[in-house]
């Protein structure tokens, strides 16, 4: 049985030893003495316990044993090798992965991620779509790197916060409305609205607001669908909603995008474990607080 303990050292000798069919030369390509080179491979032999090489005064050959097991040495070497890039990739940022838990939608960070993908292009993203308290959640777990939510709920040392900038809320109403060509609207004119928003995302987070910025009886309900058939069903009529930021540049021909006066703004923010090392993070970080400053 082989040594575990063996020294990798020895298998590189023996690979090196076998491309230049020489003791002296293999030594000399990897500058040692060849009395080290011819050492180290004997030490291999015995703990493998066979004769890897036939010795000539011609020089060297692999035995039919060696050479078995000089194939597999390589491809283990192989593995080696890629492992080792694939590390020094993930600690320049260059690959590895990282998780993103997001209430906010996609296209408010879009930006930031477009970039970190054009400089990390082996660097595998995964977004998670959630409300703000399972996206801040994920990052507690430690199954997210960093979530964009619109409040930092967890408030404890751990967690670093990072105010990312605030969005303007908008109404999305069916182009039928009497009020879908007004530059701008005030929530208490929407106040008799159905308002229809999704259950995840920042669905929850702006239910919440109109209820603290109308108070009364709201009729307002939360659907399990995505923010985009909210605003497919707003448009055969089923009531309002409301998004944040710039209108989406895709959408269903039956709304109308109208902003909201009044300084109503949702804030986003970027929370993290104080503790994460991962590189791509970092980055990530930092490509967001340029678009903020971008921005300003």
């Amino acid at each position: 049985m082989v040594n575990p303990a063996l020294d990798i050292r020895l298998f590189h000798y023996a690979l090196v030893a076998a491309q230049h069919g020489s003791f002296r030369r293999a030594a000399a390509a990897l500058n040692l003495q060849q009395s080290t080179m011819s050492r180290g491979v004997r030490i291999l032999e015995h703990r493998v316990g066979a004769a890897l090489f036939e010795r000539s005064h011609a020089g060297i050959r692999p035995t039919p044993a060696g050479e078995r097991f000089l194939e597999e040495a390589a491809l283990g070497f192989d593995h080696l090798e890629r492992a080792t890039q694939r590390i020094r990739a993930t600690q320049r940022g260059e690959g590895g992965e990282i998780t993103v838990a997001a209430s906010v939608p996609f296209r408010l960070l879009g930006e930031a991620f477009e970039r970190l993908r054009r400089e990390r292009p082996g660097l595998a993203l995964e977004i998670v779509e959630g409300t703000c308290e399972t996206s801040a959640m994920l990052v507690q777990q430690r199954r997210a790197e960093v979530a964009f939510v619109s409040n930092n709920i967890l408030g404890n040392a751990a967690i670093q916060s990072l105010h990312v900038r605030n969005e303007q809320m908008v109404a999305v109403l069916p182009k039928s409305h009497g009020l879908a060509c007004a530059p701008a609207v005030v929530l208490d004119e929407l106040r008799v609205e159905r308002f229809i928003l999704g259950a995840g995302g920042l669905g929850p987070a702006l239910a919440a607001h109109l209820g603290r910025q109308m108070g009364g009886e709201l009729d307002q309900r939360l659907l399990r669908v995505g923010q985009f058939d909210v605003i497919n069903m707003v448009a055969r009529g089923f009531g309002a909603t409301l998004t944040v930021g710039s209108p989406p540049h895709v959408g269903p021909d039956g709304v109308a995008f109208i902003p909201i006066a009044d300084c109503n703004a949702i804030p986003i923010h970027a929370i993290w474990q104080s503790s994460t090392t991962n590189p791509a993070l970092k980055r990530l970080v930092k490509l967001v607080v340029e678009t903020r400053e971008r921005r300003a």
